[in-house]
C-alpha cells in the first residue's frame, strides 16, 4: 500500500514537471510538434484517408463479394483486391465527377461576374458619390482629392503614400509565394497519402494484428487493456458519426438540387455541393455554406439569393430536426453546447479536418470520463443522484417509462417478493 502511494506521489511529481517544462519551452515544443507533423503528414492523411475508405471496402468485401469464392478457390483470391479497386474506383470517380461537372459551372458564374463588372462599378460609383457629397456638406472634406487619401495613409500607418504600397507589395510577394508553396506541398501529402492508404487498407488485419501483439508483449495488461477499450471507444464513436455525417450531408446535397432545379434557381449543382460538403461541419457548417452561396445568387440577383435564404432554412430545419436525428442517432451523445465547444475548439487548433472531428473526438473523451467516473462513485459506493440529483427531463426515456409503466412496477414487486421468501 504504501508502495503504491509513493509511486502515485512519483507520477503527480513528474507529470508536474512535464507541465512545467511544456509551458516554459511552449515555442520549442511548438515547432518540434510543427515538424514532426510535416513528415509524418503523408502518413497521417494515409490514415485518415484509409479510416474513412474502410466503411465502403467492408461494406464491398463483406457483402457485395461475400460468397465469391464459394465454389472456385481461385477466385477467392481475388475477392480482396476486387472490393479494394472497386472502393477507389467509385469514391474517386464521384469525386472526379463532381470536380469535372463543377469548373464549368464555377467558371460560368465567374464569367457572369465579371460580365456584371460595369453594373456594380455604377452602383458603388452611385454610393460613393452620395457618401462623398454628404461628407463634404458636413466637413467640408473631399474625399476625391490624392492628398485626402495621403493624408489619411498617413495617419493610420505613419508613412506616406509610396512608402504604404512599398510594404504592401514586399509582404505580399513572400505571402503569395508560401501559399503556393503550401499548395503545391498539399497536393504531394494528398497524393502520396492515397497510395498509403491502399497500403495500409489492403493490410489492415495484418497491422491491427502486429500492434496488438507488440502492444501485449511490452506494456502491463492493465494499460493495454485500457488503452484497447479507449481505441474500441473512439472507433465507435468517429465509425458512426463520420458514416452518419457523410450520408446525412449527401442526402441534404440530393435534396437541395432537387429543390433548386424545381425553382429553376441558377447553378443549382455547383451551390448544392458547396452545401452538402459544408452540412458536414456540424453546427456552423450550414452558416459557412450559406455565405459563398448566397452571394454567387446576389450578384444574379437579389431577390433570387432571398428566395435561395428562405428555401435553406426550410432545409437545415428538416435536417436538424428529422433527417439528422434518424440517421445519426445517439451516436454522439452530447449536448449541443458541447457540440459547439467542440467544433469552435477543434476548428481553432486544426481549421477544417478538426471542426469535423472535433465532435466524435470530443464524444468519445466525453464517454470515457462519464464510465471512469460511474466506476469510481460505485467504488466509492456512492450514488450520483445523491451528489447532484437530476431533473425529469435529464432523466433517461427508459427510465421515466420504467416508473411510470405499472406492469413493470408489479412484476418488480413479484420478484422481490419471491426473492424474501
Amino acid at each position: 500500500m504504501k508502495n503504491r502511494k509513493i509511486k502515485n506521489i512519483m507520477l503527480v511529481i513528474l507529470f508536474t514537471i512535464i507541465l512545467i517544462f511544456f509551458f516554459i519551452h511552449l515555442e520549442d515544443v511548438v515547432k518540434v510538434l510543427d515538424f514532426i507533423f510535416s513528415v509524418l503528414a503523408p502518413i497521417l492523411y494515409g490514415m485518415v484517408i484509409a479510416y474513412l475508405l474502410n466503411y465502403p471496402y467492408k461494406l464491398l468485401y463483406e457483402r457485395a463479394f461475400k460468397n465469391m469464392g464459394t465454389k472456385n478457390a481461385w477466385l477467392k483470391k481475388l475477392r480482396k483486391p476486387l472490393a479494394l479497386t472497386l472502393t477507389y474506383v467509385i469514391i474517386f470517380g464521384i469525386v472526379g465527377f463532381l470536380v469535372g461537372t463543377l469548373i464549368p459551372e464555377l467558371s460560368s458564374s465567374v464569367s457572369t461576374l465579371i460580365d456584371n463588372i460595369p453594373v456594380y462599378e455604377r452602383a458603388i460609383k452611385s454610393s460613393a458619390d452620395s457618401v462623398a457629397e454628404f461628407v463634404f456638406n458636413i466637413t467640408g472634406y473631399n474625399l476625391y482629392e490624392f492628398t485626402s487619401y495621403s493624408n489619411l495613409i498617413t495617419l493610420i500607418t505613419g508613412n506616406d503614400t509610396t512608402e504604404f504600397f512599398k510594404n504592401v507589395i514586399t509582404n505580399f510577394v513572400p505571402s503569395a509565394f508560401n501559399t503556393v508553396l503550401g499548395i503545391g506541398t498539399g497536393l504531394y501529402n494528398w497524393g502520396l497519402g492515397i497510395i498509403i492508404s491502399i497500403y495500409l487498407l489492403s493490410s489492415k488485419e495484418k497491422l491491427i494484428r502486429q500492434f496488438k501483439l507488440v502492444t501485449v508483449a511490452y506494456t502491463p495488461e492493465r494499460f493495454h487493456k485500457r488503452l484497447f477499450k479507449i481505441a474500441d471507444v473512439f472507433n465507435n464513436k468517429c465509425g458512426k458519426f463520420l458514416v452518419g455525417k457523410i450520408i446525412d450531408s449527401t442526402i441534404i446535397g440530393v435534396m437541395c438540387f432537387i429543390g433548386l432545379s424545381i425553382f429553376r434557381f441558377h447553378y443549382p449543382l455547383l451551390i448544392s455541393v458547396i452545401i452538402g460538403v459544408f452540412n458536414l461541419i456540424p453546427f456552423f457548417g450550414p452558416i459557412i455554406g450559406a455565405i459563398p452561396t448566397t452571394f454567387l445568387l446576389l450578384i444574379i440577383n437579389p431577390m433570387e439569393a432571398l428566395g435561395f435564404l428562405v428555401f435553406l432554412i426550410v432545409l437545415q430545419q428538416f435536417d436538424g430536426n428529422i433527417l439528422g436525428p434518424k440517421i445519426l442517432g445517439e451516436s454522439v451523445g452530447i449536448s449541443g453546447f458541447w457540440i459547439m465547444i467542440s467544433v469552435i475548439i477543434g476548428g481553432g487548433l486544426f481549421g477544417v479536418p478538426g471542426m469535423l472531428l472535433g465532435v466524435p473526438i470530443f464524444a468519445a473523451i466525453y464517454t470515457l470520463v462519464d464510465e471512469g467516473t460511474q466506476r469510481r462513485l460505485k467504488k466509492k459506493q456512492i450514488s450520483a443522484d445523491e451528489i447532484a440529483p437530476r431533473s425529469e427531463d435529464d432523466l433517461p426515456k427508459a427510465h421515466k417509462s420504467f416508473k411510470e409503466n405499472p406492469i413493470v412496477e408489479k412484476a418488480s414487486k413479484l420478484i422481490n417478493k419471491g426473492k424474501n421468501k
